[in-house]
């Protein structure tokens, strides 16, 4: 939104417009969720993007062509998904985040008119009670922390390197996959202590990048010509080929094995996660839940590039064959599924 110039208000929410405002107009406890100013609400970032593209479509951050188009919104569906075990580790492994931040501004938020002391008891007891099942839910466990830090700062180290010769991911403006990753970035590592003295400070043109979109400062160029990849991008785009379409391909199997054991018939609503499941992750593996709407976000993908016209579509096609990809239509994302909430449902 800085970067299109929209005028908005971010607000501080509290318990109760958490518990009970935003579930009852968006279906769901979490955020982000947008309020527009017609009264109606948008929540899941690649839904809000892609309605404030619609009614705000200078400057742009759309993409016209098939690779570049394909390669941004599978980067997106990848960061939203393996983001979480980085930021939930990142935040709540290191004390000193919660010390130093997140106990005020969570205390604040729950209770903004409740003594400190009360606020912070609160904070204490429910962000200990969420924790204690979601971090080992999604990995982050004493034996795996090794792996998912060498693996998230090889990542980082990546991304610093292509941002060196690049202002953003596919050239000279944002694109989805920037906000995606600026999701991250902002909201988390360059903003909890540890995080950003340990990672992002390091990475000077990271850094430099994370401020600048941000900020929402204009774009000085356009994406690359004929619809290329940098090639400093390339090797990020090989670990989502290589680690993230198999973990897709484990939990639509997750999905139809639940179907079967439940008798899930059309309408039912998946579990938000699977079981815990091992998949490969840089030079090991790794074990934690997957996310059933991530089937849901690559059966969009599948979506998108079939509005492509045929030509586009060769054209991506043969391009997935390069790198050793099937023609990305002809995977089989499962049972057809709907968002529902922070779920998805059988459609």
């Amino acid at each position: 939104m800085n970067f299109k110039g929209v005028d908005y208000v971010n607000k501080e929410i509290n318990l109760f417009e958490f518990l009970a405002t935003i579930p009852k107009n968006t279906g769901r406890k979490a955020m982000p969720a947008l309020k527009c100013k017609d009264g109606g609400w948008l929540c899941d970032t690649p839904l809000i993007m892609e309605e404030l593209e619609k009614r705000h479509p200078q400057p742009s951050i759309e993409i016209h062509t098939s690779i570049q188009r394909f390669v941004a919104e599978l980067f997106q569906n990848w960061m939203d998904d393996v983001g979480i075990p980085i930021a939930l580790h990142s935040r709540w492994s290191y004390p000193e985040n919660y010390e130093k931040l997140n106990r005020e501004e969570a205390g604040k938020n729950l209770l903004p008119f409740m003594p400190k002391f009360i606020r912070n008891k609160v904070a204490d007891k429910a962000l200990s009670d969420a924790m204690s099942e979601k971090l080992p839910n999604m990995g982050v466990t004493p034996d795996q922390i090794p792996l998912l830090e060498k693996w998230a700062t090889h990542i980082l180290g990546l991304l610093d390197v292509h941002l060196s010769q690049y202002d953003y991911l596919l050239g000279g403006r944002p694109t989805v996959a920037d906000y995606a990753l600026l999701g991250l970035m902002q909201g988390h590592l360059n903003r909890d202590p540890w995080p950003k003295r340990e990672w992002i400070d390091l990475r000077p043109h990271l850094q430099k990048w994370v401020e600048k979109t941000h900020s929402g400062a204009p774009a000085k160029g356009d994406l690359l010509a004929d619809d290329q990849i940098p090639d400093t991008l390339m090797p990020i785009v090989r670990i989502i080929f290589d680690e993230y379409m198999p973990l897709m391909d484990l939990t639509v199997k997750q999905i139809r094995l639940l179907i079967n054991e439940e008798g899930l018939l059309p309408g039912d609503e998946l579990p938000r996660s699977t079981e815990r499941f091992l998949f490969k992750m840089g030079d090991g593996q790794f074990k934690r839940a997957s996310f059933t709407y991530s089937v849901w976000r690559m059966q969009r993908l599948q979506k998108i590039v079939s509005a492509f016209s045929k030509e586009e579509q060769n054209r991506l096609a043969a391009w997935l064959l390069e790198q050793g990809q099937y023609n990305f239509l002809d995977l089989d994302f499962g049972p057809n599924l709907k968002p529902q909430g922070l779920t998805a449902a059988l459609a």
